[in-house]
């Protein structure tokens, strides 16, 4: 697979990328990226003792990508794979998790958590504007001591802006599938305070038969900075409804590939989310800072999900989610010490026809990471943290507490960075994964706990950024659905390594290029499956992008991501073949006069037929029950277009 990706770049992609592609944040020496995810503090990105990928307001504005699933697709060490090709059902991975992606990668959006602790439930990122956007900061490695439960892969932490003037927009965005958005900014400074207003509309019929979906969300946030604190408060309401296809086996996915079965025609979600954040940040002296942030994350969905050849049934699904956190950061000559404290409270049922599923759960934990420069060039990183979850499931209580170690270096020379680190992680089971009700599956699953090993080199000039990642994670208990059980376990021992290349550059005031190249190994180390290949994870990801600007008007830009085979999720048997690879190139070119900004995107320009995920369908005989197991699909988009007009008052 690699080989051949290769070989097309080498014979096609190329002299298209070399024509003009993606764009790179501005990589001049006088102008430093500062970043805040690594260790809390704001701090230029070449000082951090971690690898970290950091995409700008400007690179994201230039790649013209119309959700975060498109703007993130193949970033080094980062796995994307869109269930329906709209974004709203991404599964962001980092360090190869598959279908557990969404319980062991962190997302964050201004340092607060969206995945779930009680489910497994993706959260949607598609209704986070990337117009509103500040930066992106991938923390690529386990992150345990600093943020705690499912940081095991990483952390993706969307910042958004919180400085602008006065300003006004209205965007439409209209593409295939008789797809389109309309999207509304306003900023208002008043005073002291700023506010921020978006709103948005999106309708589309998506790739698939019986994937139409609809989408509202309202956003306000109001700031307040004084000359002794800064506040915020901030509220957003999010309404989709979205019919949900199914999955293929091959024969349906050869006789066509957009088709829904009809054992899925009622199926669809209905979701309501609503969330209030409250924030303080007040200088206790020259040194020392305070923070607060708490926030409120209720969801209500209703839903009709088939399992096939059964008729689907209806279905409630309730969480709420309350977060309250407090970090104290003291500076004293080389030494900077962060103290945190936090709790996570949620309330989840879920409600089908094999009967309530819920689950209590506190999450309470204490931390402290510290920061000592031996030296000008050199820096020691140590930290600690205890956990303590309470879990009411049903009946039977799950109680379990867990402390983690991490200990890094860093040492800059002239253009030279090197980092060392280990980090220990955990993660706790969900409510699904404590039971399974339709298959009997006895309560109960062990925290899944693990340490990561990493070792980074990085070069930068005036203008690009080399940058090279080893690392290696070793899991005890790591928790997995096996399909061919249909049970939730434990593996007993699992172990991922790999090696991240990454080349920036800026040619000229006009051109950039980047390229990146992510080799993994995941496998299962002991247990009944010892020897296997992890589900989901590709063991090759290749990114090459640039962008050419032709003039103060007009940009070109090109992307090529290429993604090596996988084995079906749920197959930890490898038993099926594995779910093919696949090359697609992405193209844009945009144009801007006066107040308007107009673009075109083309997303798969090759029209490859591809699947980004896969599972394991087993299916029964109707006479012996003897089980067989089928290889089952979901069909990423053809071709696909979207045209833009935004107009800035």
């Amino acid at each position: 697979m690699l080989k051949r990706s290769i070989t097309r770049i080498s014979n096609v992609y190329i002299p298209l990328i070399f024509a003009g592609s993606f764009v790179q944040p501005s990589l001049a020496a006088n102008a430093p990226v500062i970043v805040i995810t690594p260790s809390s503090v704001e701090q230029p990105r070449n000082e951090a003792g971690i690898a970290l990928t950091v995409i700008d307001a400007a690179t994201i504005q230039k790649s013209q990508a119309h959700n975060l699933a498109e703007l993130l697709r193949g970033s080094a060490g980062l796995h994307v794979s869109d269930l329906f090709g709209d974004g709203s059902q991404a599964r962001l991975d980092l360090r190869g998790f598959g279908p557990s992606a969404v319980s062991n990668t962190l997302v964050l959006l201004n340092g607060r958590k969206l995945n779930n602790s009680s489910d497994t439930g993706t959260p949607d990122l598609s209704t986070i504007e990337l117009a509103n956007i500040n930066q992106i900061e991938i923390l690529q490695g386990s992150a345990g001591v600093m943020y705690g439960n499912q940081a095991v892969g990483g952390v993706i932490n969307i910042i958004t802006r919180n400085k602008l003037d006065d300003s006004a927009s209205v965007k439409l965005d209209m593409g295939s599938f008789n797809a389109s958005k309309l999207t509304a900014m306003i900023n208002r400074q008043l005073g002291q305070a700023q506010l921020s207003l978006v709103a948005s509309d999106a309708q589309s019929d998506n790739y698939r038969d019986h994937n139409e979906s609809d989408k509202q969300h309202i956003g306000i946030k109001l700031e307040r900075q004084h000359s002794s604190f800064s506040a915020f408060v901030e509220l957003a309401t999010t309404d989709e409804y979205i019919q949900t296809p199914g999955a293929l086996l091959q024969s349906e996915l050869d006789s066509s590939r957009t088709q829904s079965l009809s054992f899925y025609e009622k199926d669809y979600f209905d979701t309501r989310t609503d969330v209030i954040s409250i924030g303080l940040e007040k200088p206790v002296s020259d040194l020392q800072m305070l923070n607060v942030d708490f926030s409120k994350r209720t969801t209500d969905r209703e839903f009709f999900q088939a399992f096939r050849p059964s008729p689907s049934s209806l279905s409630t699904q309730d969480r709420d989610t309350q977060t309250l956190s407090a970090k104290y950061r003291i500076k004293a000559d080389r030494l900077t010490t962060i103290l945190g404290l936090s709790q996570e409270q949620t309330d989840y049922s879920l409600v089908t026809a094999f009967g309530p599923q819920q689950m209590d759960q506190t999450i309470k934990d204490l931390f402290v990471m510290s920061h000592y420069d031996v030296s000008m060039a050199s820096q020691i990183q140590a930290g600690w943290r205890y956990s303590d979850q309470a879990a009411a499931v049903s009946t039977d209580n799950f109680d379990d507490n867990v402390s983690v170690f991490s200990l890094g270096y860093r040492w800059l020379h002239q253009q030279w960075k090197l980092t060392a680190r280990a980090d220990q992680n955990y993660r706790y089971p969900t409510v699904e994964e404590h039971t399974n009700v339709p298959f009997g599956q006895p309560l109960g699953l062990k925290t899944q706990k693990g340490i990561s090993y990493e070792l980074g080199v990085e070069y930068l000039e005036d203008y690009a950024r080399y940058r090279t990642t080893l690392y290696s994670i070793h899991l005890d208990d790591e928790i997995g659905f096996d399909s061919s059980g249909f049970s939730n376990l434990n593996i007993d021992t699992t172990r991922r390594k790999g090696l991240i290349v990454e080349y920036d550059r800026n040619w000229s005031n006009s051109f950039n290029s980047r390229i990146s190249l992510t080799l993994l190994d995941a496998e299962i180390t002991n247990g009944a499956f010892q020897g296997n290949d992890l589900p989901l994870v590709p063991q090759q990801t290749l990114r090459i992008d640039g962008t050419y600007q032709y003039s103060t008007q007009w940009q070109l830009g090109v992307e090529l991501i290429a993604v090596g085979k996988q084995s079906f999720g749920g197959d930890f048997a490898n038993q099926l073949d594995k779910i093919p690879g696949f090359e697609v190139l992405n193209s844009h070119v945009a144009y801007g006069v006066g107040s308007w900004d107009f673009s075109m995107r083309v997303n798969n320009l090759l029209d490859e037929k591809y699947s980004e995920s896969g599972s394991v369908f087993t299916a029964f005989d109707p006479v012996t029950f003897a089980p067989t197991q089928f290889a089952s699909f979901f069909p990423s988009p053809e071709r696909n277009y979207w045209l833009s007009a935004k107009y800035r008052f």
